[in-house]
């Protein structure tokens, strides 16, 4: 099971003037927090030096001590964003504008996508569908994309609907007209995805291919649309024909960090990343890291 949580390590910078002509001595402390130390270390003593910041006890370590050295952990520094972008972030993927979005959980694909194209997709719309993924998976870190040509192994499969194709592999895509459908694991993790396009209702190449990129991206994060965001982008609530806006791809490579938490509700995601950036604030030297334990 994937067990994911943050640890702090406070590098704190004093300054020392030892008169006015004298040069300014540079001190660097360490601190850790004291469950990690008494992991690490075992018990205090009469001469361990703490230090106290917002109710967390931490505790003085070598500058030099990696607290990561020889675990079973992934350390990935946390990757602090701003208010805009974080409540935009929790828009899309926790469908804040709705009540039910507290129930909602961050979902995304651990594993490699593998798309198979069925015999209804025309070869011209999946050449221009896998030239988007690719660059997609090119952009942003932890998450890889190819083209399977065998259907038993792969994990995403893109059909259309048709009078020459009439077989719907995945009737609970509720639109008639197209649609995606996903699963996932009790980890949030997505394995399974279906990408459909009626082109008995979609006539225009242009638009089935606007489809395709649409549908696709919002299947790697299952995310939802937002009012916050400008009728280009993907992501937005316009009901037009849009495209790959930098605030897309800003989210999601932001979705694919490790440098958050995976899996999270809204509740849990917003009090950490809260209480880091917060900390980041008032300690702007302080390293903060995320750990991912397989």
């Amino acid at each position: 099971m994937l067990k994911t949580f943050f640890l702090i390590i406070a590098i704190i910078t004093s300054l020392q003037s030892f008169g006015q002509d004298t040069i300014t001595k540079r001190v660097v402390k360490k601190y850790i927090p004291l469950e990690v130390y008494e992991t690490t270390f075992g018990k205090t003593s009469d001469t361990t030096e703490f230090m106290y910041k917002d109710n967390d006890t931490l505790v003085r370590v070598p500058v030099d001590f990696d607290p990561f050295e020889g675990k079973n952990y992934v350390k990935v520094e946390y990757e602090p964003k701003d208010s805009t972008f974080l409540s935009i972030y929790k828009n899309v993927v926790y469908n804040t504008d709705k009540s039910s979005g507290a129930k909602e959980r961050m979902r995304y694909w651990k594993e490699d996508v593998k798309i198979y194209f069925d015999e209804s997709v025309p070869a011209s719309h999946a050449k221009e569908l896998m030239q988007f993924a690719k660059k997609l998976s090119a952009d942003v870190d932890s998450l890889t994309i190819s083209q399977n040509f065998l259907r038993e192994k792969a994990n995403y499969l893109v059909y259309f609907l048709n009078r020459e194709h009439q077989t719907d592999y995945e009737p609970r895509i509720g639109n008639s007209k197209s649609g995606y459908y996903i699963n996932w694991n009790g980890k949030q993790q997505i394995y399974d995805g279906k990408l459909k396009i009626n082109t008995e209702l979609v006539k225009s190449d242009k638009y089935q291919l606007s489809l395709l990129k649409f549908h696709f991206f919002k299947s790697l994060g299952y995310f939802k649309s937002s009012k916050k965001l400008d009728c280009s982008s993907y992501l937005s609530a316009c009901n037009t024909q849009r495209e790959l806006s930098e605030i897309d791809l800003e989210i999601l490579k932001y979705h694919y960090s490790y440098g958050v938490c995976k899996g999270t509700d809204l509740k849990s995601f917003t009090e950490l990343t809260s209480s880091m950036n917060k900390k980041l604030e008032e300690e702007p030297n302080a390293k903060l890291y995320v750990l991912h334990n397989e």
